[in-house]
């Protein structure tokens, strides 16, 4: 080729999209199910089976084959407590578990007020939740 290929992509896909909350996790084990939930200020849960609310938040598909990812993002997070909990629904790994790996940030994409947690979940057993963590705002 002549060129290279960034130059064949529209420039706006090329930044990073500044968000208020980005949340994604990944897992260990091929053919499991983690379900990532976000309780909002509001009360109101982004899950995968409800995965637009009504502050603009949403949550990626889910996977069940491979590792992830899965992402909660809200462009403009409303005062309060975001909760965040795992769930596992199905794993290959019945006796060993999954683990998953948990990231935070905080004002995604803005060099001067990006925060990054990063946690390390395991999960055991089929249907387990997992309280992560609270992100106040």
């Amino acid at each position: 080729l002549d060129h290279d290929i960034l130059d064949l992509c529209d420039g706006r896909l090329l930044s990073p999209v500044s968000v208020d909350l980005r949340i994604c996790i990944m897992w260990d084990t091929d053919m499991t199910d983690v379900e990532l939930e976000i309780t909002e200020p509001s009360g109101e849960k982004c899950y995968t089976f409800h995965n637009k609310t009504a502050n603009g938040g949403i949550v990626s598909r889910n996977f069940s084959h491979g590792y992830g990812p899965q992402e909660y993002l809200v462009r403009s997070a409303h005062s309060g407590t975001y909760r965040v909990h795992l769930k596992l629904f199905s794993s290959m790994a019945k006796f060993t578990g999954t683990t998953v790996l948990v990231m935070i940030h905080a004002n995604f994409a803005d060099p001067e007020k990006e925060k990054t947690k990063l946690a390390v979940v395991r999960l055991q057993n089929d249907r387990e939740v997992h309280h992560v963590a609270d992100v106040v705002f």
